[in-house]
């Protein structure tokens, strides 16, 4: 069992101060830490093995610290959790106090991972999601760890994952806090920066935590570390003023959504940070869904055909989309046999950068090829279609022609065969008036307004945010509007550019003859250097197609797109793309049959 402080030290140590400590026997010690020494030690009643911290002597003459050991045994008996290391008891006399644990048979985290070097990202991940349950059961009972390192993450022989070290925990809304005199606790290397600044904390404080935690798992180091001789100082500098290096940047194995997330949790400002570690964990758990997907991609499974029938598709997948599942799942198992070989290859960014752009050129090719290949078969499809209607037309002729020769062998006109037959008019019939009678003239009939498709045909929003809406619900494709980037509102002198986009994909194909953009604005704002795009996507094909584009200038009155249903008869999907340097408001968009 490993614990806590960064300058502690692990192992068996047979020369110990104390050898038993009331009804507990000292058995070894386990580490050393600033607060204590733990010990494995034996429960003499129960007879079974316990982990013991023991508060150093000299600081319990400061009754403060000995108020905020107690609380430490208050705040850690209420978290009965799988996740967290369970506490016993606590121990007090007039010379000691302690805390009894369970005992763990397994390795810190950190130790963890330099037995386990070659230990894939989906492991990696399950480990991740343990961690985020137990700060979530911590963070149900309105309490805040603030200490989240790697000594303080064990992992059993059996694979359980458990945290421990709730010594810096303290209520989320402040009270009972000994630390309020302004002292910072905690290890600096994992301390988010309102932490480092004093500031309130709460949840989010061991989010930022967490997600320096999860960049060490995948990158074997900290995002922020000190140079030759900066020190403890250089490093909180950086946890206050410096971005976070970009994850996939420094590993190109890393998936492009597992490195947002982490850049995500690394915000300076808590507020732009996941709300709870509930929303952490649905998305590396969505991770896990889909790294499991490559690594075993379904057969798409055909039926033996009939020599005499026309070949027709059995899957719904098209053919691009077929080949694009096998270029990912090339490139996972490319990764995986040379992980074998390349122990280290997590740190050969360059190999690997040069291994996936060759994977990714041949996917486009082979991507490219099929859709040629599509294209011309549907170019076959209609030459043999044309060539067909021509041989009826001549057929026909043919026929006429026969018709005529036998009409002139038999010295019938050749006119009468020709004319049609002429039609016998009936004599009219005389209609005797009716009187008239005067009506009321028929109320003009309202104009229908013709409603966007999104209120007929099934449809999925995505946006670029990462928001979620019900596609019943009212969106900028249905009557709504939807506030972009509303976070650049408060933006510094120094904010850049940002760009989104905002898509609708139709459960089935549809045809479109008008879009209208009633709002894509900033308002009184900004917009130079700011562009706004509309594609659409060709029903079963792969590239999206532009049918509008504004630069410099953004959309307070309503823009109505049309000419493209000759092109584009059939649409799987609408989306609209800008950038922007403001927040700006999209919709609503109609989408016009």
């Amino acid at each position: 069992m490993s614990h806590t402080e960064p300058q502690e030290t692990t192992g068996a140590n047979t020369g110990n101060d104390l050898t038993s400590l009331g009804p507990y026997n000292i058995d070894s010690r386990l580490g050393q830490g600033g607060m204590g020494i733990v010990y494995l030690g034996t429960d003499k009643d129960l007879n079974r093995p316990v982990a013991i911290k023991v508060l150093h002597p000299h600081l319990l003459k400061h009754e403060n610290l000995k108020q905020r050991f107690r609380r430490e045994a208050r705040m850690h008996a209420k978290l009965m959790h799988p996740n967290i290391v369970t506490l016993l008891s606590l121990y007090e006399d007039d010379t000691y106090m302690a805390l009894v644990m369970e005992v763990v048979n397994g390795d810190d985290l950190k130790a963890f991972l330099r037995k386990n070097p070659n230990l894939t990202t989906k492991k990696k991940l399950r480990i991740a999601i343990e961690i985020l349950k137990g700060l979530e059961a911590a963070h149900e009972f309105g309490m805040v760890h603030r200490d989240l390192k790697p000594a303080n993450v064990l992992i059993s022989k059996r694979g359980e994952v458990k945290l421990l070290d709730f010594g810096l925990a303290k209520p989320e809304e402040g009270g009972d806090d000994l630390t309020q005199s302004g002292a910072t606790v905690g290890s600096f290397r994992y301390m988010a920066p309102e932490q480092i600044l004093n500031n309130p904390i709460d949840a989010r404080t061991d989010l930022y935590a967490f997600g320096i935690l999860l960049f060490y798992m995948l990158i074997g180091k900290l995002p922020f570390d000190s140079t030759n001789n900066g020190g403890e100082f250089e490093i909180m500098e950086k946890q206050v003023r410096d971005p976070a290096p970009v994850p996939h940047d420094l590993d190109a194995s890393i998936p492009l959504p597992l490195s947002n997330l982490i850049l995500k949790l690394l915000e300076k400002n808590k507020h732009h940070r996941p709300e709870n570690a509930a929303v952490v964990r649905d998305e590396i758990e969505d991770m896990l869904d889909q790294l499991q997907f490559l690594a075993s991609p379904k057969k798409v499974e055909t039926k033996p055909l009939k020599a005499e029938h026309t070949p027709t598709p059995t899957s719904s997948l098209s053919k691009h989309e077929i080949a694009q599942q096998w270029v990912d799942y090339g490139r996972f198992r490319w990764q995986k046999l040379l992980s074998k070989f390349i122990p280290n290859i997590n740190k050969a960014h360059t190999d690997l950068s040069i291994i996936a752009l060759v994977f990714i050129m041949l996917g486009f090719a082979s991507i490219s090829v099929l859709g040629m290949a599509e294209d011309t078969a549907a170019q076959t499809q209609a030459i043999q279609k044309k060539i067909t209607q021509q041989t009826r037309d001549k057929a026909i002729e043919d026929k006429r022609k026969k018709a005529m020769q036998v009409a002139k062998a038999t010295s019938v006109p050749a006119e009468k065969i020709n004319k049609k037959p002429a039609v016998v008019e009936k004599p009219k019939e005389v209609i005797k008036a009716k009187p008239t009678v005067k009506t009321k003239p028929k109320a003009k009939s309202k104009k229908r307004v013709a409603r966007s498709l999104t209120y007929k045909v099934g449809h999925q929003v995505q946006r670029k945010d990462k928001t979620k809406v019900s596609s019943s619900q009212r969106h900028e494709f249905r009557g709504g509007s939807h506030l972009f980037y509303p976070d650049l509102a408060k933006k510094s002198w120094l904010s850049s550019f940002k760009r989104g986009d905002s898509t609708v994909l139709f459960n089935q194909p549809v045809s479109l003859s008008k879009i209208v953009i009633h709002k894509a604005s900033v308002g009184d704002l900004d917009f130079k250097h700011g562009f706004i795009e509309l594609e659409v996507k060709p029903a079963g094909k792969r590239k999206w197609k532009k049918v509008f584009s504004q630069k410099d200038k953004d959309i307070d009155k309503k823009v109505t797109i049309s000419g493209f249903k000759d092109e584009y008869p059939s649409i799987d999907g609408v989306r609209i793309k800008f950038k922007t340097q403001d927040p700006i408001t999209i919709g609503p968009i109609d989408l016009l049959p």
